[in-house]
């Protein structure tokens, strides 16, 4: 009999993506090996590092050590990895001269496309390359030029990246989703697109681009994509995704919504239908009808 592959999804969420490492440390704890892992914005730097062997554990230490005014300068240095602040070094010795395609884990990042106003996988190429351009915020970061294309952060188009996990050839997927992408309203758009029409001359490498691709991106209709097998919500409603003052809250909500899904996850590795009646505490646990099956969403939003 086959083994089933257990793939991670990890979403967008600024600074609450610290809960990524909270559900890693619960996977791990629990014996749960996981094979692939796809991660777009936040979730494709804290992916990033674990698919180079970088444990849960030491990014927690990392993160619950790191000094506040270290993370501010990331930021105002527009989230470069290359930039001369403590944390972009730090990132850089632990990611930089890696190669995707030379992991021991697969891994994609997820990023968008300016020009083609889509998302796209980057799933080969120096890894530090490929999470600079997924973690790109618009407006705050300029585009990155990788591959031919310039890029910025993908978590613009799904709450994780689902469909980049099963291209990795994940059997089972847990999605983890920090929030939802922005949109707006429908009597927005059409103000929105005209306005967009009107800067489409910004050079693409400048940070104005990401102006224009924010009106384009926000001022579409939304699409449901693939299901995954699990989505886990951590409870991370009272944080702000720009914060730096939540960060070892937000591993901690990120664990205790992981080991509420556990006994789903080992139903799902073992090929066995998921019960009506899942074994996760109410009303932390919901099961709604998905396609091709029923898909448990655990924790709270």
């Amino acid at each position: 009999m086959r083994t089933l592959t257990l793939g991670l999804a990890l979403g967008s969420g600024g600074t609450k993506g610290a809960a990524h490492v909270g559900v890693m440390k619960a996977l791990e704890a629990a014996g749960l090996k996981v094979d692939v892992v796809a991660g777009t914005s936040i979730g494709a730097l804290y992916g990033g590092a674990y698919a180079t062997g970088r444990s849960p554990l030491e990014m927690d230490e990392a993160i619950r050590s790191c000094p506040i005014i270290d993370l501010m300068s990331f930021f105002r240095h527009r989230l470069k990895l290359r930039h001369d602040n403590r944390l972009a070094r730090r990132f850089f010795e632990a990611l930089g001269g890696h190669q995707i395609e030379n992991l021991p884990m697969k891994f994609a990042a997820t990023a968008s496309d300016l020009v083609e106003r889509r998302e796209v996988a980057i799933t080969s190429g120096p890894l530090i390359d490929a999470i600079e351009a997924s973690i790109a915020i618009p407006m705050i970061a300029r585009p990155v030029s990788h591959q031919g294309r310039f890029l910025l952060d993908g978590g613009v188009w799904e709450p994780a990246p689902v469909d980049a996990a099963a291209a990795l050839g994940a059997d089972v997927i847990v999605a983890v989703h920090l929030g939802q992408p922005y949109l707006l309203p429908l009597r927005a758009h059409r103000p929105a697109l005209w306005l967009a029409g009107r800067l489409e001359r910004v050079p693409l490498h400048r940070t104005a681009a990401g102006f224009v691709f924010s009106l384009h991106a926000t001022a579409r209709e939304r699409r449901p994509g693939r299901s995954a097998g699990v989505i886990i919500r951590p409870s991370l409603r009272q944080y702000a995704g720009r914060s730096a003052f939540h960060m070892d809250k937000c591993i901690d909500a990120g664990e205790a919504a992981a080991r509420e899904a556990l006994p789903v996850i080992r139903a799902l590795l073992a090929g066995e239908p998921v019960p009506v009646e899942a074994e996760v505490p109410e009303p932390a646990a919901e099961l709604e009808a998905a396609p091709g099956g029923l898909q448990p969403e655990l924790g709270g939003s």
